[in-house]
């Protein structure tokens, strides 16, 4: 038997990356749990984004609506400045990619700004897929799947912190998404799936940080 015979087989790769907003479309094949379209923002978006973090203490706005909408109740709820608009128009393409990559006539929409760790613990959702974005600030941390021992989630850490519950085994384990990143996290909920849902928790966030965080779901 030659030695190529004997190679291991390689671990199946449960992520998708790329630069293009069409790698979005990879949440659909079976082995994949983590999709991220991999972007930048423009100068002058970043700018609006930094001018809205720094100008706001708090921000929660939460709703079920149809994409033809999310502009006038953007337009409503956000402070008024010069380019507005430019963050608006990105939003609401987000919200009309997520809705026809799914076939929604309606999404779940979240836009927060976040000065404290939401979810500090490892964890998959119960839902079917969710798009995340983090305009300022830390993005979302995730496990790929050869790195997590899955038997540490929820009342299988025992009470333990991460660090210290074996969920991980180094801290260069833990995959980060970047500001301006688009991930799509499939969850528990979607059907005949190869993989469960994405392990990720939100990031540690210091004191006098901040995150504007966008969440898009299935709307229920």
């Amino acid at each position: 038997m030659n030695q190529s015979a004997l190679a291991i087989t390689p671990p199946v790769e449960h992520a998708c990356k790329a630069d293009s907003p069409l790698v979005m479309t990879a949440i659909y094949q079976p082995h994949i749990n983590l999709v991220v379209w991999q972007r930048g923002l423009t100068d002058t978006l970043n700018r609006y984004i930094h001018d809205l973090t720094q100008g706001l203490n708090a921000l929660q706005l939460r709703t079920v609506i149809a994409p033809t909408d999310v502009s006038d109740w953007l337009a409503e709820l956000l402070p008024e400045h010069p380019q507005r608009y430019l963050f608006i128009e990105d939003v609401v393409q987000l919200v009309e990619m997520y809705a026809d990559l799914f076939d929604l006539n309606v999404v779940g929409l979240r836009l927060s700004l976040i000065n404290e760790t939401m979810c500090p613990r490892f964890h998959t959702d119960h839902l079917a897929c969710r798009l995340v974005t983090t305009y300022h600030g830390q993005g979302s941390e995730w496990l790929q799947e050869e790195n997590v021992d899955r038997s540490k989630l929820g009342t299988g850490a025992k009470g333990l912190p991460d660090h210290l519950s074996g969920i991980y085994r180094h801290h260069q384990n833990i995959q980060q998404l970047q500001q301006a990143d688009v991930g799509l996290l499939k969850g528990d909920g979607w059907i005949d799936s190869q993989v469960s849902g994405i392990v990720h928790r939100s990031p540690h966030i210091h004191k006098n940080e901040k995150r504007l965080l966008l969440t898009l779901d299935f709307a229920e």
